[in-house]
């Protein structure tokens, strides 16, 4: 999931990147290709295409990126187109991610004061109307004020408000600029002089920064962003070379996984884990609750006590239910083909914690095609498809818990494995399902099979799946990703 995050976050990134005007008054087209690295191996290649369109400015960004997840190829593929006024202003919007062959669809257009987003999964679509702030820009509005404001003097510093598909379109993100005059870089195997420009993306949670350079006519010709363990880089190059993949893609999922010092017992009550950054400081927000108890040793390292469900049973949470009862696009529980499934998996349960016990374990034997080839799917995609891993899995037994009047929502953590992929006592990427029960939330893993988990995870964020909730939880998992070592 945090793969397709990352690719929706460069269409908005590299926008303002790409090119210069002489005046602000005359449009100059650009073409620009790069290519993208994730550490030292070149994961895809990026295409940004801007032209003038009569009186207004087009705008179409291209991102691709080919991995591997257990052996299991995957491609992801962002298309965004945006229209805009000579002036900055934004008229209509698209974007398209296809991740495993399933797209998500978003486009919005400005009507009046108003911003309407319409976003579309398979069988599922859902429209939104926000308020539409006049002074917030997407990609030639944006780059119009970078070109207004400079970026080549050290010491500047200013703000612009900036729509970006993938964090959300309810309200503009507020992203500082911050440019450090020119420098000397390498490139190419040559040293250059381009203009440094940090652009940090200020959300409701945390900060993304990009740290780009220019030549001296604005192109950006080096990107590079950091989040947790996960290096981005950029780099400019001729279309033929940008296209060029390597014979063999890049691993993420089995790159990711956490050593344990040693084995974890599944009966235990409780059990306390260290964790630690490999580089830099601590930064994580992990998620508190009564299961799981936080507590940060030094700038580096946290304890994380985790209690089993069995264990935790006398504190109650108080929850909105409605968002986690409401279909939204991926827990698309307006579906009929959903709601018939939810119907023949309670079978004869009566009571909620029944209920949930016979979700869990049909859903455990109802996806038949278990693997890592999946994107990541809505839940009506899932119950005709009948395939995924522990995403497809979390996000279908939620869904089938709402039809049936029970709050759910959708954990994302590291769970113990005592083999995985060749590998013993190992900590692994996971999501799984909770439902609010008798007051609290309890955990349900269809994927592994467990109806009240063990004391064998580590939760670093929870979502209900609507859209910046999703996002906030995926960003969690992005800064602790291949970051991370771990001990009991």
């Amino acid at each position: 999931m945090f793969v397709r995050l990352l690719a929706g976050l460069f269409t908005t990134l590299l926008s303002p990147f790409v090119g210069a005007v002489e005046k602000l008054d005359i449009f100059s087209p650009f073409d620009v290709w790069y290519e993208v690295y994730l550490g030292e191996a070149k994961v895809g290649y990026a295409h940004l295409l801007m032209y003038q369109d009569g009186d207004r400015v087009k705008s179409e960004n291209e991102f691709v990126m080919q991995m591997s997840r257990a052996g299991q190829g995957i491609e992801v593929s962002v298309e965004q187109e945006t229209l805009e006024k000579m002036n900055g202003q934004l008229i209509e919007f698209s974007t398209t991610i296809n991740m495993a062959g399933i797209p998500v669809v978003k486009k919005g257009w400005v009507e009046g004061r108003s911003l309407v987003v319409y976003e579309k999964q398979i069988f599922t679509g859902k429209r939104n109307r926000y308020f539409f702030d006049s002074e917030a820009v997407m990609s030639w509005g944006l780059q119009r004020k970078l070109m207004e404001q400079g970026f080549m003097e050290a010491g500047k510093t200013y703000e612009i408000k900036v729509y970006s598909p993938d964090l959300g379109m309810k309200v503009p993100v507020l992203t500082k600029i911050v440019c450090y005059g020119r420098k000397e870089i390498k490139l190419g195997g040559q040293k250059i002089s381009a203009y440094e420009v940090d652009m940090e993306m200020k959300s409701s949670f945390g900060s993304i920064l990009t740290k780009s350079w220019f030549d001296p006519q604005g192109i950006g010709v080096q990107i590079k962003m950091e989040m947790g363990g996960m290096n981005i880089l950029l780099v400019k190059v001729p279309e033929k070379k940008a296209t060029t993949m390597e014979e063999e893609a890049h691993e993420i999922l089995i790159n990711s996984v956490i050593p344990l010092n040693k084995p974890l017992s599944l009966e235990s009550e409780k059990n306390a884990f260290i964790l630690e950054t490999i580089r830099g400081e601590w930064k994580g927000q992990l998620f508190e609750g009564p299961h799981q108890i936080v507590e940060q040793r030094n700038n580096k390292s946290v304890q994380v006590m985790v209690f089993r469900d069995q264990g935790v049973t006398s504190v109650k949470e108080e929850i909105e239910a409605n968002s986690f009862l409401e279909p939204n696009l991926y827990i698309d529980t307006s579906d009929l083909v959903i709601r018939r499934l939810a119907e023949k998996a309670k079978g004869n349960a009566a009571s909620p914690f029944e209920i949930a016990e016979e979700l869990t374990f049909f859903v455990r034997n109802y996806i038949t095609s278990k693997n890592f080839s999946v994107g990541f799917a809505t839940a009506s995609e899932v119950a005709r498809t009948r395939k995924g891993d522990c995403t497809e899995h979390s996000v279908l037994l939620a869904a089938l818990g709402r039809v049936l009047g029970i709050p759910s929502r959708v954990a994302t953590g590291i769970v113990f494995a005592n083999h995985f992929e060749g590998m013993q006592n190992v900590l692994v990427y996971h999501m799984w399902t909770q439902f609010y029960l008798n007051g609290m939330w309890t955990n349900y893993d269809s994927a592994l099979g467990h109806a009240g988990c063990p004391a064998d995870r580590i939760v670093f964020s929870v979502s209900s799946l609507e859209e910046e909730k999703m996002v906030e939880s995926m960003i969690q998992v992005m800064r602790l990703i291949n970051n991370l070592k771990v001990r009991l």
